[in-house]
């Protein structure tokens, strides 16, 4: 699980001032927990800290999957849920919160692959070099789940685009709507990057030596 971002804790006068406890806004929906939010930031973390509880798993796994590597993925993960805690009076409620949530995930994984890209590539560079030398066994470890291990290997052999949009649909079960409003283009459009995007993964995990998952099937 990723660390909880590092915010300045508020002093006792601070906290909420109708006395509501963790456990009661935890059954609160997002939209009313998002608008005490609003009402309570920045001086009052209450409710911000429910809303980090509710989805850092979430967020954290959703990075994990983009990045492949749990440094980054909680670097992003923490960045992001900052930025939340920056930017939630912003959010107008035209999408759902989870989606607003997503749509910084998304930002934050572009702006910086690049950069995690390159530092794999001279991280792995290095590794291939070292192999020469040294048994592959010490540079390679063990999935909990062998098939988890392939989908990954073969969402990593995907284009930067082609990877997100399977990550979202087939991992965070996102509609084709929602992840047309994340990556910012027309439905039609999101449709098309997933069924070409499905194309690219099929024959990555083939490249990978198995078979397609039967549960990864075009949509209507």
């Amino acid at each position: 699980m990723p660390n909880k971002p590092a915010i300045t804790e508020p002093s006792s006068s601070e906290i909420d001032s109708n006395d509501l406890s963790t456990e009661s806004l935890s059954d609160l929906p997002d939209k009313e927990l998002v608008a005490l939010c609003q009402k309570q930031l920045p001086e009052d973390l209450t409710a911000y800290r429910v809303l980090v509880e509710r989805y850092e798993g979430l967020v954290f796994n959703l990075c994990m999957k983009f990045l492949g590597s749990r440094e980054d993925a909680e670097e992003i993960a923490q960045d992001s849920l900052l930025q939340v805690f920056h930017k939630i009076n912003q959010f107008e409620g035209r999408s759902s919160f989870k989606t607003w949530l997503y749509k910084i995930v998304h930002n934050y994984s572009r702006n910086r692959i690049s950069k995690i890209i390159r530092k794999r590539e001279v991280q792995e560079s290095y590794e291939e070099h070292a192999k020469e030398d040294t048994d592959q066994d010490n540079f390679e470890q063990a999935d909990a789940s062998e098939k988890s291990a392939q989908i990954q290997e073969a969402l990593n052999l995907l284009k930067p685009q082609e990877k997100e949009i399977i990550i979202y649909k087939f991992i965070s079960g996102m509609t084709l709507q929602e992840i047309s409003e994340v990556t910012e283009v027309g439905v039609s459009a999101a449709k098309m990057r997933y069924y070409r995007a499905l194309d690219s993964f099929k024959e990555a995990f083939e490249r990978v030596g198995k078979n397609p998952p039967p549960s990864i099937r075009k949509v209507r």
